[in-house]
């Protein structure tokens, strides 16, 4: 297949799906490009139940029905899944964008993969990856109703998850090495049934028969502060500590594991990236300011 569009906009997480859109409305000529066999990204991958309340014009929606609500935008004849791009070069003025069996030409190609390819980070504890109890993603929480859970991380997923949680359990426990939180800590305000422990990290787990049947949280001590543990039994435990990511293949100019770009979202040429995948000053990785960057690239090529 060699298909010459406008724009080539690689990713199908929530921003590629807004960009799309708006491409969409404006009856402009464009593909959209994704690696796995559904869209979505993270949002239906790992938190499908997360709260996204951020988003102007929509007061409180679940990550699932966000995707869902954005995907009816995109003529899905726009859409070629299981397209994992190995390269994307500009050559005379066009945007060569290859996939293992596919070419596509293009006057702009926008990269918009998010973390890109990515394993959630570990708790980091002797016998974690034994334990079958240990959970990094979740899809339903109605199996944790009156189960002993504890939580670790500090982000919004993390706040979110401890909401839901604790008004399915009243045995719930959040831990977060920090005093404050990153995410909103007015999201668990009123969870009357959640334990916060803060500041706390893991040092062991008991495990047993494939299980983790406790989990002892050391407290975070000030020089000359005494040291503080506490041991909490626990039926499951979810580690949000966000996902390692990976680089992706493109010959960019990358800022850890970022991709650097100008004050027009630039990488290079005819190259741009929007959402998680960039990086600039003062960059906010959420789906609000993602889809501001998606207009406003939008508003830059006029196409």
């Amino acid at each position: 297949m060699n298909r010459n569009v406008d724009v080539i906009i690689v990713g199908a997480g929530p921003i590629g799906l807004y960009l799309a859109s708006l491409f969409e409305n404006a009856n402009k000529s464009y593909l959209l490009l994704e690696a796995s066999d559904h869209v979505g990204g993270q949002l239906v991958n790992l938190y499908p139940e997360k709260d996204i309340v951020d988003i102007p014009g929509i007061e409180c929606i679940k990550a699932k029905d966000y995707i869902a609500l954005v995907s009816s935008k995109v003529s899905f004849d726009h859409v070629l899944l299981n397209q994992n791009v190995l390269s994307i070069d500009e050559i005379n003025n066009e945007v060569i964008t290859k996939t293992k069996d596919n070419e596509f030409h293009s006057k702009y190609a926008v990269i918009s993969v998010g973390l890109g390819f990515s394993k959630p980070r570990p708790l980091g504890v002797n016998n974690e990856e034994e334990a079958k109890n240990i959970l990094y993603s979740l899809k339903d929480f109605t199996f944790l109703k009156d189960k002993r859970v504890a939580i670790f991380g500090g982000g919004d997923s993390a706040l979110d998850w401890a909401k839901a949680i604790s008004e399915l359990s009243d045995d719930t426990h959040l831990i977060h090495r920090r005093l404050e939180f990153r995410g909103n800590p007015e999201t668990i305000k009123n969870s009357h049934n959640l334990k916060v422990h803060l500041p706390y990290v893991p040092k062991e787990i008991d495990f047993k028969d494939g299980l983790a049947r406790s989990v002892t949280i050391s407290k975070v001590i000030s020089e000359g502060e005494k040291e503080e543990e506490i041991i909490i039994p626990v039926d499951y435990i979810l580690v949000n500590y966000g996902n390692v990511p990976t680089n992706t293949p493109f010959n960019l100019d990358y800022d850890g594991n970022f991709i650097k770009v100008d004050e027009n979202l630039r990488s290079k040429g005819n190259i741009y990236v929007i959402g998680d995948a960039c990086s600039y000053e003062n960059k906010k990785r959420r789906i609000a300011p993602g889809n501001n960057e998606a207009d406003k690239l939008f508003k830059l090529l006029a196409i």
